[in-house]
């Protein structure tokens, strides 16, 4: 018998989500063969004792694995997927009823009855697991209503054979099974209903701390953490094979002056704006966040310096098209500083000499007039003796 697939995973496509949920109901239907199995045994051992023509118990076996394998062929065609419950639950603890109840009739003594019976509602527990309240009470129904049709039909049948009082005592033995199992049910359910909302509130816990171990509080933007652990893997892939990419520092001009004019309530409105503008900008495949204060870094994958300067300067021209409001009324615009620097197979430059050879850059745009992209010389061995060096980043650049 199967129980519900999970929800599925992060980054799972529709398809390789079905195909590991059909995984999973394959294998649980292995697993119930075990249950399949074992009734199979007891109506041999039952044969073997002569409570059951030989016939009628290979019949009950035959039945059984066709119904295991009618299950296995829907799962492995993907006929279940036709249906609104894809597990086929209520199904599969069902259809192992009739044969049952069959093997049941053809019994003679009143002891192999009772032990079938205990048997035969195993696949009822299995369904705990797995039906709804509604679809658990209609199995439930269907095994208490034909148990008692067949154990009366029986006992009135062979009356001339013996006492009738056996058939009492096990319908009297169902009557107060059967209430327990669906008391039992209940009790599941409620259990799993709590636990899948306690697992929902553990996922969105969790996604809240991943987003704000590798988020930045203000502009959304990915941190200077992810953002290091980005360009660790890019300086990888240099020293796997032949390789190229470009890292950029990008510096709100004056950014101080912003919020001495207008205000920080107004910086940060900038910050968030601009990252915006700057994440909708930049490639898929480009890693962009904020690296601290009013600073931004880029980088840009299997790209080289004349590329990265190109896409720079495009970016650089958007942003300052953008206009701001500030809470005096006046409207006033920004521009952008960037110092970028290409890393490759050939130099394979630490990250720490790739992005002091940025940041020199940047101090470039600086005093070369701001509102403009520099590149660092790709001769540059990462040695910075520009005065400009060691200084701190964040709100107040030059």
């Amino acid at each position: 018998m199967t129980m519900s697939a999970d929800d599925g995973r992060a980054g799972e496509s529709a398809a390789e989500r079905v195909a590991r949920h059909q995984r999973v109901r394959l294998r649980r239907l292995g697993l119930s063969c075990i249950s399949y199995a074992l009734q199979i045994a007891l109506a041999v051992v039952i044969a073997l004792l002569g409570a059951v023509k030989p016939m009628v118990a290979m019949g009950y076996a035959m039945a059984q694995c066709v119904i295991v394998a009618s299950f296995y062929l829907a799962f492995r065609t993907g006929v279940n997927l036709r249906s609104s419950e894809p597990n086929l639950t209520l199904a599969q603890v069902l259809a192992p009823a009739l044969p049952g109840l069959l093997l049941l009739y053809a019994l003679d003594s009143a002891e192999s009855q009772a032990a079938l019976v205990l048997t035969t509602v195993v696949p009822l527990l299995y369904g705990t697991l797995d039906l709804s309240m509604g679809s658990f009470i209609v199995a439930v129904t269907v095994y208490t209503v034909g148990y008692l049709v067949v154990v009366f039909s029986h006992g009135l049948l062979h009356a001339h054979e013996g006492p009738f009082f056996h058939n009492w005592i096990l319908a009297a033995s169902l009557a107060i099974v059967m209430p327990q199992i669906v008391l039992l049910s209940a009790l599941i359910n409620r259990l799993r209903r709590t636990l899948r909302e306690r697992n929902h509130e553990v996922r969105e816990a969790m996604s809240r701390i991943e987003a704000m171990a590798v988020r930045d509080h203000l502009t959304g933007l990915y941190n200077r953490r992810w953002l290091m652990d980005m360009l660790d893997r890019e300086r990888t892939r240099c020293q796997r094979a032949p390789y190229v990419f470009c890292v950029a520092l990008i510096d709100v001009d004056h950014f101080k002056q912003i919020n001495d004019t207008y205000g920080h309530a107004v910086g940060d409105e900038v910050l968030k704006r601009l990252a915006r503008l700057m994440a909708d900008g930049v490639r898929e495949i480009d890693s962009f966040g904020r690296f601290g204060g009013e600073e931004f870094l880029w980088i840009v994958p299997d790209t080289d310096l004349e590329h990265a300067m190109e896409a720079a300067e495009r970016l650089r021209r958007q942003v300052a098209e953008l206009v701001f409001h500030g809470e005096d009324g006046t409207d006033f615009s920004i521009t952008l500083s960037m110092g970028i620097a290409q890393n490759d197979s050939n130099r394979r430059l630490p990250n720490h000499t790739l992005l002091r050879l940025a940041d020199r850059a940047l101090y470039d745009a600086k005093a070369g007039g701001r509102d403009r992209a520099v590149g660092a010389p790709r001769e540059a061995s990462g040695r910075v003796d520009h005065p400009a060096a060691g200084r701190k980043r964040g709100r107040g650049r030059p």
